[in-house]
């Protein structure tokens, strides 16, 4: 017959770790979350190593330089997969334009590209780069000159005054929005060009504007 423990004798106290094992469980599982965000978040880069994107007023803005006194802009547009406006290095060519607005997009006309684009040409600050794409037609492609911008020859079909949209006379060195409407209004309203010279009739196309698209245009 069993004897009954008497009130002075203790209960033999538990194991040291089944006293503690949820406390150890608990940082154990916090030491692997840890673990697993270091692992799958990429480490801070800083302006010098990644361009920095923001957007202003809806356009794209890459910069890739720390120092405002060597970095040059340039808009790239086209057969390439994020046109847009991007901050460059100076000295940077037209290939780094590609590869900044993501390379070429699968409208991009390769073979239209390796006869009228210089790739290795250096970039001017407020440039403007046009890829050639696969649906293109009567264009011409000027590229930013490294010396002077109003001695850029035609690269390709000359663009017709008379038959040209907005978008093909955007491209022109010079021409915005506001310039090719106009040009547009005034063929409307001359019935067309009959020369070449007419464009300096327009408003806002004075002398030194003509003398950069007379060499691009036709009619």
């Amino acid at each position: 017959m069993e004897t009954p423990l008497s009130h002075f004798t203790f209960e033999p106290k538990p194991d040291w770790f089944d006293r503690y094992k949820y406390y150890l469980l608990a940082v154990l599982l916090i030491i692997l979350a840890g673990s697993i965000y270091l692992i799958l978040t990429p480490p801070a880069a800083t302006l010098a190593d990644t361009a920095d994107t923001r957007l202003a007023g809806g356009t794209e803005l890459s910069v890739v330089s720390a120092d405002p006194a060597n970095q040059l802009v340039v808009d790239i547009a086209g057969g390439v997969i994020k046109p847009g406006i991007y901050w460059l290095n100076t000295g940077s060519i037209i290939e780094d334009a590609i590869k900044a607005a993501g390379g070429f997009s699968k409208s991009a006309d390769l073979n239209a590209i390796g006869k009228t684009i210089n790739r290795a040409q250096e970039l001017t600050n407020h440039g403007k780069v046009y890829i050639p794409k696969v649906d293109d037609t009567n264009l011409v492609y000027p590229s930013p000159s490294p010396t002077n911008p109003s001695t850029t020859q035609p690269t390709g079909n000359l663009i017709n005054l008379n038959t040209a949209d907005n978008a093909e006379l955007d491209l022109l060195p010079g021409i915005g929005e506001i310039l090719s409407q106009r040009i547009i209004d005034y063929r409307l309203q001359h019935d067309g060009f009959s020369t070449i010279d007419e464009l300096k009739e327009v408003p806002g196309i004075n002398d030194s504007r003509f003398e950069q698209i007379k060499d691009l245009v036709t009619i």
